[in-house]
């Protein structure tokens, strides 16, 4: 079983003095480092600078932390470069843990005479891994190593400059990971430098993100950053004009700038446009941007349909999806609607020409309409209930009768039989839209995309 190396200092009190901790470690590595993980490295450093050796169980109770995440926190800061982790061999053969605390002053400012190293043990778990310490280059020897790229070292004392101070080892890793692992070009980078500095952000992680995200949208060179940032800065006054017009007195989060965007870049929508749109939305109780999505995609379908791709021909044998509408209509609702009722009162009109073509070649052929609209008239005087049953089935007898002899009336002429019989060009949805289960009519996608054409032409005219 691993050991923890225990020595004592008797005549001292931890407790009743004090505990040093460089300036360098609160402004650089504190801000960003998990709570927990800083508890350990105090206490730890605490027992270091009095040579103490707290027994694990001690420190996990005292932290309110098991042993695993305590040792998960000296991982974390020897990967930081702060601790050295070290095992040996006691006298009895039994590895025994050491943790090392590292000045930061020392490795960036210049090497002083070291004391000898003061090891405080680390409350370790047994199958905890040991973490390659960092080299002890200061900042001088990584701005003169002939190993580091010329521009990694522009991009340093580029950085000291702008900030006024000595870079530290973490934005020195900042900055070689953005070009070396990130792909982010040096000339982005060095750009976003000075881009920051004008906002008065000298983060490295706030530039980084910068530096990125102007590499992930496509920008190589500084004049393509300057073309995005020109871009943005146009499209962000097209987020303040509608956030005005709706009375909106926040900022556009993401899910509000992709609804915008997709009205500009998609959609081709002008400033105008919109803010008309918007306009139509200050009527109601809250006006949101999901109701302004609603009036422009309207507004769009009924003067011809925003989709300019016409949906595919639907199948002739009626088993065509009815729900054509997950392709996307070309036109709106009312517009298909208006469609289907202007194909409604076309056929009426053929068919009154029809009629008046047979009444006027075909002798008796009146007589049987006026037969007709006199059945249909009893019909409809008869009160609903079994005792009209027997009436209403002479009559039906009789319209089948009139029916008949209309039928040979019209073959005798020259007609066919079906000459007045209206003509659909859905016989499922009798050129309504809806079946007689009310469900979409599986004819819709061939009729959006007539309507299509039927919309543009009419408003062409």
């Amino acid at each position: 079983m691993t050991k923890v190396k225990m020595s004592l200092d008797k005549g001292k009190d931890i407790f009743l003095h004090r505990t040093k901790v460089e300036n360098l470690f609160i402004s650089e590595y504190l801000p960003d480092a998990p709570g927990d993980y800083v508890k350990v490295f105090l206490f730890g450093l605490m027992y270091a600078q009095y040579e103490l050796t707290p027994d694990r169980k001690e420190l996990s109770k005292l932290l309110g932390l098991s042993v695993d995440e305590i040792a998960e926190a000296w991982i974390y800061w020897e990967s930081r470069g702060l601790v050295r982790i070290v095992r040996e061999k006691d006298s009895n053969n039994e590895e025994v843990s050491h943790v090392i605390f590292l000045s930061k002053i020392d490795e960036l400012y210049g090497k002083v005479a070291e004391p000898e190293s003061a090891p405080a043990p680390v409350a370790q778990a047994d199958d905890m891994p040991l973490y390659v310490s960092i080299d002890d280059m200061d900042f001088d020897e990584v701005i003169n190593d002939k190993l580091v790229d010329r521009r990694l070292r522009e991009l340093y004392e580029k950085y000291q400059v702008t900030t006024g101070r000595t870079i530290s080892r973490q934005e020195i890793s900042k900055i070689e990971d953005a070009i070396k692992v990130y792909g982010i070009e040096p000339e982005i980078f060095d750009f976003a430098i000075d881009y920051c500095a004008d906002l008065e952000k000298y983060s490295i992680d706030y530039i980084f993100k910068v530096a990125l995200r102007w590499t992930e949208e496509g920008c190589r060179t500084v004049e393509e950053a300057k073309r995005l940032l020109d871009k943005h800065s146009r499209r962000n006054d097209c987020y303040r004009q509608v956030f005005k017009a709706l009375g909106f007195n926040r900022l556009p989060a993401p899910i509000d700038r992709e609804i915008m965007d997709r009205w500009f870049d998609q959609m081709n929508c002008s400033l105008a446009e919109v803010l008309d749109a918007c306009s139509a939305a200050a009527g109601i109780r809250e006006p949101n941007l999901k109701y302004v999505n609603k009036v422009i995609e309207n507004r769009r379908l009924e003067k011809g349909g925003v989709n300019t791709r016409l949906p595919k021909d639907s199948n002739q044998n009626g088993s065509a999806d009815a729900a054509a509408a997950d392709e996307g209509s070309p036109v709106s609702r009312k517009v298909l609607a208006d469609y289907f009722e202007f194909i409604r009162s076309e056929d009426d009109k053929e068919r009154e020409a029809r009629i008046t073509e047979v009444l006027r070649k075909i002798p008796g052929m009146r007589e049987l309409f006026e037969a007709e609209s006199n059945v249909n008239s009893k019909m409809l005087s008869l009160r609903p209930g079994a005792d009209n049953l027997d009436a209403r089935q002479r009559l039906r007898a009789e319209r089948i009768a009139i029916e008949e002899n209309r039928k040979q009336l019209l073959t005798g002429n020259g007609f066919p039989s079906d000459y007045l019989t209206r003509k659909y060009r859905c016989s499922i949805c009798r050129d309504t839209g809806y079946t007689d289960e009310g469900m979409v009519c599986s004819c819709c996608r061939e009729r959006a995309a007539e309507a299509y054409k039927w919309h543009t032409n009419k408003e062409k005219a």
